[in-house]
This record gives C-alpha cells, structure tokens and sequence, in this order.
C-alpha cells in the first residue's frame, strides 16, 4: 500500500544538523543493524552519504533516485523506511505542494554507545539478536575506554569528564542468571558524543495510561506520574516487561513505599523482580507475543478438536508454536526474522500467523520459504484475516482451490485428444485434519481425555523450558 503514501515520482528533502562521525557509523553498524535488519541499515547510510556530501547538509529529488542506489522496489523501500522511523533514525513530515507531496526527512543521529546499552529496551533486544553472552560483552567492550591514571610529579590541570558532560550513570538491569548479569549490566565509561539522548517512542497500543492511573489509591502523587521522563519509563517497562494497567499500579505502589517522590531506580528493580518470577533467568525478546483477547473464539473450555485446536493456536507465540514444531530444536534467526515480519511488516495477528506456518510447514515439507511466506502474508493481510478461525476456514478454501487446479493440470491432452495421467505421482503431504477432514469439528473428547492431553502439553512445555535452560 506504499503507493497512498508515497510514489517513485515524489520529491523528498533529506538533511541533518550534523554529520555522523566515526563512532555513529560503529554504532549504526554494530548495534542497530542487528534490530533493523541490513537493507534498513542501507538506506540509512544511502541516506546519511547523500546528505553528508552536499553543501548545506541537504540533498531534494524524486524517490526514483533511492530506489536506485539500493537496486530494490520503493514497497520494500517504505517498509524499511518505517523501520528507521520506528527506531529513531529519521523523522518524517510531509507537504502537499499542488497535486504532489514533499516529503521532508530529517536523518537523525544514532544514541552514544554508552546510552544504547544503559537502554532498557534496545540493550535486552540486541542481547537477544547476538544470542551469546560472550558475544554480546565483546561487542560492549569494543566501545570501552580504559582511562589511565598518569605518574610523575605533575600538576593535572585537566578538566575531568564530568566537568564538560553530563554524567550518565549505568543501569541496573539485573537477573537472578549470572550470565544476564554480567551481559545486561556494566559499569565502564564508553567512548562517544556525550548523549543524543534517546530518540525512538512507544505508540502504547498495548498499555492503557490512564486506567493505571486509576488503578492508584489516593495516597499516590499521580502529579509525579505525568512528567513526561517518569511516563515514558513507565510505558517503556510495561512494554519491555508484558506488565498491564493493574499489575503497573501494584509495582508503582510498591516504588512508592516509605517514600515521597518515585524512585525510578527502585521503580525498575520492583518491575524486574516481578518480571523473574514468571520468567526465571530469560530477557524479553521480540515475536513473542499470543493472539490478544478480543480475538480469541471463546474464552471456554475447548470441548471439540477444533475448539482444542483454535485454542492452541491463540494461546502459543509463533516462535514457540516453531520450536514445538522442531521437537524442541532452537529456531534458525532467519526463521525468526521473516516471522517478525509477518506479525509486524504485514500486521498477521500471532494465531493467524501460527495458522500460516502450519499451512506453509505441511504443504512444503517442514520448510519455511521467505518469498513464498511474504507473498502468502500479504495476501492474507489484504484478505483481512485477524482470527484464527477465519484463518482456518481462509486456508482450507485456498488448499481445495490448488488441489482443484492440480488435479486438472494432472490430466494431460495426447495427440489423439485423449487424455492420461501423469505417470510421475505426487507425493501427498499429510494435511492438518482441519484442512481435509469434514467431521472433524463434530467430534468431542470427553474431560477426562482432554485433562490428559492438556498434561501431557504441560509436561512437554515444562522438559522444553528445562532443556533450554540446560543448554
């Protein structure tokens, strides 16, 4: 749908305040290109270099000149594009000028290394993206400054650090696992401009604000609550974290304990606390989320196959509905990737994306082909799908209408007009019975049944989580 926003014929005006110096490019590199992915992290530096050898530090012609450079479509241009926006690289106004928009992009400079890993966010999400402890401090420490002390009968008379910036003190980012313990928190001095401070926001489409505020009991100075470093720290843990309007409430109410005024460091310590007693040693990590609530079929005990397995559906992430797929098998990253952009590039809520999976893993073999997956997502997408059942019923229509073209192009005219068939069969997946089963919708398992298989799930879920945590 790039086309309602922008055309190859569109004018855009790129600039920026300042150039990026060495450092920016090690960042943008190294610590943004693991969560944005390399064609966004190109147009960035397209971007950046056009921008940066102009005089006046601004660049103006059509998008056809981007789509140039990077050799790609502008569809999959725009899509990278609210990739930098999402993450605070650029920032994008546009003006109508006659029968044609200008579209302005004002390229922003990346956060200091120091801010990015003393970010609650951005530093558990690129942990997540490297995968290895080892790995992630190596990395960290490519940005360390050792400071040496100097010897001799000398009188300093250097200016110290925090005489020319503002001191920014590490977070506390902590884990009851040693190894999140040593990766997620760090005390040394990074090397970088002072601090461009952060630059990305949260839509807060998950998180209600205000019924929070409601939440509060009396006694609770809501005043501090609503300046605006306070919110959006709030907002940020209750994003990172999965916490609700309600459970927010509780652990503010606990920050605010024996105290006056809200103590933020206090504030993350009561969210962290929580966050490891439901999920022991692990850090959040993207794609994980389930089918929301006001999209499930019914919040009742699932009585027949189908209802047991549109429960499924709703209930297990698709990284998870992967892993149990694969036995356990930790999932390929480039799985994961076109995953992510299913759920978020193509807007597939995370039933419907377990659906896709399933039908895409059966019909080809356990494989997961990215250009196929993009090009069934975007059909799905623009077919409106947002439940599970919807779904189901979407794609079992799709298989019997391929399976209705196969078996004609299976009958080939011979010269003498009469047809046979080929002599090279086709092998035959096995389907999901919800794809070719009539009445298996109809048939019911007794409670006794389901308590068992709904054990038998838990007990396999319990050996995958100790497993995963053996290795």
């Amino acid at each position: 749908m790039h086309w309602k926003e922008v055309l190859p014929s569109d004018k855009y005006i790129a600039y920026m305040d300042d150039r990026l110096h060495e450092t920016d490019r090690d960042t943008v590199t190294l610590l943004y290109q693991p969560l944005i992915g390399a064609l966004a992290y190109s147009l960035y530096m397209t971007l950046v270099s056009e921008v940066c050898r102009n005089d006046g530090k601004k660049v103006e012609q059509a998008h056809k000149a981007l789509m140039i450079y990077t050799g790609k479509n502008l569809d999959e241009i725009f899509q990278e594009r609210k990739k930098l926006e999402a993450i605070g690289l650029i920032k994008v106004y546009r003006q109508k000028v006659g029968d044609e928009f200008i579209h302005y992009y004002s390229i922003k400079a990346p956060m200091s290394p120091e801010n990015f890993f003393k970010d609650d966010m951005l530093s558990v999400f690129l942990y997540n993206r490297i995968g290895s402890k080892e790995q992630y401090i190596k990395l960290r420490n490519s940005f360390r400054i050792d400071r040496l002390e100097e010897e001799g009968e000398y009188e300093n008379i250097t200016r110290s650090f925090d005489q020319v910036f503002t001191s920014l003190h590490p977070s506390e980012m902590s884990s009851n696992h040693p190894e999140v313990i040593d990766a997620l928190t760090f005390s040394e001095t990074l090397e970088g401009r002072p601090s461009h401070g952060e630059n990305y926001g949260l839509m807060g489409l998950d998180f209600n604000y205000e019924a929070m505020l409601a939440f509060l009991p009396p006694f609770v100075p809501k005043q501090q609550l609503t300046l605006k470093k306070n919110e959006q720290l709030i907002r940020k843990l209750a994003f990172l974290y999965k916490i609700d309007a309600n459970e927010m409430s509780k652990v503010i109410q606990d920050s605010f304990l024996h105290m006056d005024e809200l103590d933020l460091m206090e504030l993350r310590k009561q969210v962290k606390l929580r966050y490891r007693m439901k999920e022991v040693d692990k850090p959040p990590r993207l794609g994980l989320r389930v089918q929301s609530e006001e999209l499930r079929t019914s919040n009742k005990e699932p009585m027949t196959e189908e209802e047991k397995q549109i429960h499924y559906y709703e209930t297990t992430s698709p990284i998870e509905f992967m892993e149990e797929l694969g036995d356990g098998a930790k999932v390929y990253p480039g799985d994961v990737d076109i995953v992510e952009q299913m759920m978020f590039d193509y807007k597939l809520e995370p039933g419907v994306v377990n659906v896709l999976l399933e039908y895409l893993f059966f019909m080809h073999d356990k494989k997961l082909i990215k250009n196929l997956a993009f090009k069934i997502a975007s059909h799905w997408s623009r077919a409106k799908l947002k439940t599970v059942k919807e779904a189901m019923t979407f794609a079992k229509k799709e298989y019997e209408k391929n399976e209705s073209v196969r078996q004609k192009q299976s009958q080939e005219p011979k010269n003498n007009g009469k047809s046979y068939s080929k002599s090279k069969s086709v092998k035959a997946e096995p389907l999901p019975k919800w794809m070719t089963d009539e009445n298996w919708n109809k048939k019911s398992v007794n409670n006794n049944e389901w308590m068992e298989a709904k054990k038998k799930v838990e007990q396999y879920k319990e050996m995958l989580k100790k497993s995963k945590g053996e290795g």
